[in-house]
């Protein structure tokens, strides 16, 4: 323990137990002792697994410190998965529940204690954690390794001592696999990318322009890089506007550079809706269609123009909200009618098509 006054980013962890008045007037004095220190001994035995470090432990409550928000996290949610299980085969007297809270910053440590605005908000951040959950800040959550923790952002809240608005978020126990509702999925792809197979200069100058081109697309309107897979781009966004700027960015670089080098024509599908991430594995019925609305893309009347550099279909529920967002957006859609979407000789992609595309497409004209 630092008893040094000493300076030092510090992930900073405080446990609490839900309802420990109540507890207390149920038990003898025996029994809280007993539990309280059994319970002592299990909270200090995961977190070393994670190299934590208890600072001051009162009775009900432990503040804690880690070296790394994502350890905290990974302790937190040892100690709630672990508590829960313990739950289900001990006496009701003796099922203990937490609120788990951690926050990063820099924490003054002195005479075996901790001090600072990220040590006193946990106090704050504790009144709104509802029981068995685990609650982190904004900084804690800019810092951990979101690949291994599936958190997902509780809201913002303003608190009692503390200036302006805090975004708060919730470390989702259980599952591995991350939901990621009401996305904008934007899939590209190009046309005849094989050719370019031995073509070596063309082939560098096809990914070079569009690594260039997302990478603006991702820092300029707030994208997110899902995967990327040979020639094909995986890009969500939260906000309508986003996608529609980064649509008219898209068109515009690759027109350019396609003038410039000759390189192959882009096809973008565009649609709405929840997509799963497991690792590096994406999925979802929202995705599938963001895909098969580029493949089909080869079908639009726009791609028959040697012109028109960048192909883009969208779903209606993508054109809709663009024209409540901006309604001179309207002109730059074009409904794309079924007989031209499903000008396809193969019965099977017939069938997969109808059933997928049951609301007309649109094409959208950057």
């Amino acid at each position: 323990m630092i008893k040094t006054a000493q300076l030092i980013s510090t992930a900073i962890m405080k446990t609490d137990i839900i309802g420990f008045s109540s507890i207390v007037g149920e038990l003898s004095d025996f029994e809280l002792s007993q539990l309280l220190e059994e319970h002592k001994k299990f909270v200090i035995k995961i977190i070393y697994k994670y190299d934590g470090s208890i600072i001051k432990g009162e009775g009900d409550a432990f503040l804690i410190s880690f070296s790394s928000v994502t350890s905290a996290i990974e302790a937190a949610v040892d100690i709630q998965t672990t508590l829960k299980k313990m739950r289900e085969n001990s006496d009701v007297k003796f099922r203990l529940s937490l609120k788990i809270i951690i926050s990063l910053g820099d924490v003054l440590h002195k005479n075996n204690d901790v001090y600072g605005d990220s040590v006193n908000i946990l106090s704050r951040i504790e009144d709104i954690t509802p029981p068995d959950e685990v609650y982190i800040t904004e900084p804690a959550y800019l810092t951990v390794k979101k690949k291994k923790i599936n958190i997902e952002s509780v809201g913002s809240f303003e608190f009692k001592g503390f200036n302006g608005t805090h975004n708060i978020f919730r470390v989702i126990l259980g599952r591995k696999t991350i939901v990621l509702a009401d996305q904008f999925i934007l899939f590209s792809d190009l046309q005849n990318f094989g050719s370019l197979v031995n073509n070596y200069e063309k082939l560098e100058k096809t990914i070079d322009n569009s690594d260039i081109m997302f990478q603006q697309v991702i820092k300029k309107f707030n994208g997110n890089l899902r995967n990327v897979i040979a020639d094909a781009y995986l890009v969500t966004f939260n906000k309508i506007d986003d996608l529609i700027n980064s649509l008219d960015h898209l068109n515009n670089y690759w027109s350019k550079a396609c003038e410039k080098f000759e390189l192959p024509r882009m096809r973008l599908g565009c649609h709405k809706g929840t997509i799963n991430i497991y690792r590096s594995c994406i999925s979802g019925h929202a995705f599938n269609i963001a895909a098969r609305l580029e493949s089909r893309g080869i079908n639009l009347n726009e791609n028959k123009n040697t012109n028109n550099h960048v192909i883009t279909h969208i779903s209606s529920i993508i054109r809709d909200e663009a024209i409540e967002y901006k309604p001179e957006l309207q002109k730059k859609f074009r409904r794309v009618p079924k007989k031209e979407l499903l000008s396809v000789t193969n019965p099977t992609t017939m069938n997969q098509l109808k059933k997928n595309f049951k609301k007309c497409t649109y094409s959208y004209l950057a």
